[in-house]
């Protein structure tokens, strides 16, 4: 069966994942950083190897569920849509944006330069390029020093680009828009910026919008491709646009003929509102020369960023600072080797709060700011110098796990298991030892995680090279998923 998956598909995807995340009264999506012990087999065994490829199966989502020793939730604002990063350099070569390139987003057709200002190529140059487009007028801008011609779409605010704009990606957004009818007899309507904080792109956005409307952009055509040249023309032929918009024309002195053959043509209008179109190439004494229309988005270029940059990938950036807060829900004094995105984790049910969001009868999803993810072993006595941070406890019974913190205040040892010590369960009573010391204390309390281990969907998984946290540390982390 001959099918695909569209680019608006791979968008709206991307915006309901974005969304979900803006709709806290109904969902909580959290960071989760995991696995403090090495990426070795064994528990005898604390040297690590090259992390490996997460499998994409239950038994390792399982696994890693264990692993998370904390999680911190993401807010609206910390998820954006990106795109690869294209840098502006004197010298590269970058392709036009086209209509009929089913391949246009995996090629350099737009480019950030060092002002953070973002433009799409209208028309490329017939060859490198030789001078950075600094202008942020809405109308698209030829530069005859290399034959480029750009469209401003927007610059990237501050904010943004220490959020979000990394090596390889840069932040994408397009900014609600208001139109409202105008009295203007040459204008449909009129667009005025939305309420938004970055009235920079809101402007753009909604001059784009207003010199489209007018009749000088929406479904225009940007330029024509000669497919054949032909044979034979000993004069210029009659070049007809059909199609189901209006005003495009072509002027007889706008072709071009080289040795008999169409070489260029050059619009005279670019008309408006077409969505279709074919080319007729008639007189002229040749024949078989063809041609097609490179036509612009339906309401014109830098009027949606998301769609017209092809933004079906999303960032989320989460700062963890420290501990968190004063429970020390993000571990420190420790590292982590796995960072996941959940959705949803449900709420342990002795710690549900007011704030919690209901979601069947009987099971909650957690909805605090911060998670701890460890279960909390509370001793007899005092346990100062008897467990350290990423020991292997263990009983007589045969029950191990690794420590990921130790309170010495409260005489708690706060403790994960996973498949390398097995997941038999404490009791109270239970003596402990360490594998790095001797004389164990005993339990007199059990205390569960914040949320329930293995619940919520984990749609991102990455193992990396050991992070190690302190107090006066922050870890900026930045996820890029691609739908």
């Amino acid at each position: 069966m001959a099918a695909i998956i569209t680019t608006p598909f791979r968008k709206l995807n991307a915006e309901n994942f974005k969304s979900d995340v803006a709709d806290v009264t109904n969902n909580s999506v959290y960071l989760a950083i995991g696995k403090a012990d090495a990426w070795s087999l064994s528990t005898s065994d604390d040297s690590d190897t090259t992390p490996f490829v997460p499998g994409d199966h239950i038994d390792s989502i399982n696994e890693a569920h264990q692993n998370i020793l904390g999680m911190q939730k993401i807010a609206a604002g910390d998820i954006t849509h990106v795109v690869p990063r294209e840098d502006y350099e004197d010298g590269k070569t970058f392709v036009a944006w086209d209509s009929n390139d089913s391949d246009i987003f995996d090629k350099p057709f737009y480019c950030l330069t060092d002002e953070f200002k973002v433009y799409k190529c209208i028309k490329a140059g017939p060859g490198i390029t030789s001078k950075r487009p600094a202008h942020t007028v809405e109308t698209p801008q030829y530069q005859p020093e290399d034959g480029y011609t750009w469209k401003y779409m927007f610059t990237i605010i501050t904010e943004d680009a220490e959020k979000f704009l990394t090596n390889s990606f840069i932040p994408v957004k397009t900014l609600p828009m208001v139109i409202s009818a105008s009295n203007v007899a040459s204008i449909d309507s009129a667009v005025i910026p939305g309420t938004s904080s970055n009235f920079p792109q809101a402007e753009s956005q909604a001059n784009s919008y207003n010199l489209n409307v007018s009749g000088n952009g929406a479904g225009g055509i940007e330029r024509i491709e000669v497919t054949n040249g032909g044979t034979g023309y000993t004069s210029t032929p009659t070049v007809t646009i059909n199609g189901d918009g209006t005003g495009a024309t072509v002027a007889s002195a706008n072709v071009t003929r080289v040795n008999g053959s169409i070489t260029a043509i050059t619009l005279e209008n670019i008309g408006r509102h077409y969505t279709i179109t074919d080319i007729t190439i008639s007189g002229g004494g040749g024949t078989s020369a063809t041609a097609r229309a490179v036509i612009s988005p339906l309401n014109g270029h830098g009027t949606d960023p998301v769609s017209e940059l092809g933004a079906f990938y999303i960032a989320l950036n989460a700062q963890l600072v420290g501990a968190g807060n004063s429970d020390f829900d993000l571990t420190v004094g420790n590292d982590f080797r796995q960072i996941a995105i959940i959705k949803n984790p449900q709420a342990d049910g002795a710690k549900v709060t007011a704030g919690d969001v209901s979601v069947l009868s009987g099971t909650t999803i957690a909805s605090s700011d911060l998670l701890s993810g460890l279960k909390v072993l509370t001793m007899n006595d005092d346990v100062t110098n008897r467990y350290i941070a990423d020991d292997v406890i263990s009983t007589s019974s045969g029950v191990k796990a690794f420590v990921a913190r130790v309170n010495t205040t409260n005489s708690t040892i706060l403790y994960y298991q996973n498949s390398k010590t097995g997941y038999k369960e404490f009791q109270i009573g239970d003596t402990v030892e360490s594998d790095n010391n001797t004389g164990g204390r005993t339990i007199t309390a059990i205390d569960t995680p914040d949320f329930v281990k293995g619940t919520g969907d984990m749609i991102f998984l990455e193992n990396r090279n050991p992070v190690n946290r302190t107090t006066s540390q922050t870890e900026d982390i930045k996820c890029i998923i691609e739908f």
